[in-house]
Formats: C-alpha cells, structure tokens, sequence
C-alpha cells in the first residue's frame, strides 16, 4: 500500500512510511501513528501524528518521533499506567 497518498505528511518522507495507522479521526482533528523509514539513515522510528482540518486541508499541528526501542517500551509502559486515570 502506498501510505504516504493517505497520510498528510511532508514530501520528505511519504515515500518512506512502512505501515501506517490512523488512532482517531473526528472532529476536524486526525490523529495516527507512523512506521517510517528515516531517508538518510535508513532506520525505522515511529512518529506520532495529529492534523488539524483547515480550509487548505489538513495541517500538521504535532508530532512526536521515537528512534530508540528502548524508549518506546518506556513510553508504552508509562502510558499503560496513565491509562486507568483518563477517560
């Protein structure tokens, strides 16, 4: 599938999404996670997305890059925490 037609996210890096999700969308606000394959290093991280619909389409409003394994189970294991304490 070729994710970077689906996904609003710079030229840079469309043709290097490995696999993509969208977590939410509504509202007039996307959210999704990103498997992407960095250009120059050619090593995967994983970007966490969220667009904002605007008369131009949708506009980058955050992001979030994780390009170390180790830091991405911390992250999930803070998360699954945290979790029980939002709605």
């Amino acid at each position: 599938m070729d994710f970077g037609k689906n996904f609003p996210i710079a030229e840079y890096y469309k043709e290097h999404i490995l696999d993509a999700e969208t977590v939410s969308r509504g509202g007039g606000w996307w959210t999704a996670v990103l498997l992407i394959n960095d250009p120059v290093s050619k090593k995967p991280f994983i970007a966490l997305y969220q667009w904002k619909s605007t008369g131009a389409g949708w506009k980058k409003h955050k992001s979030f890059n994780i390009k170390q394994n180790k830091k991405i189970k911390s992250i999930i294991e803070v998360m699954e925490r945290f979790s029980g304490k939002v709605e």
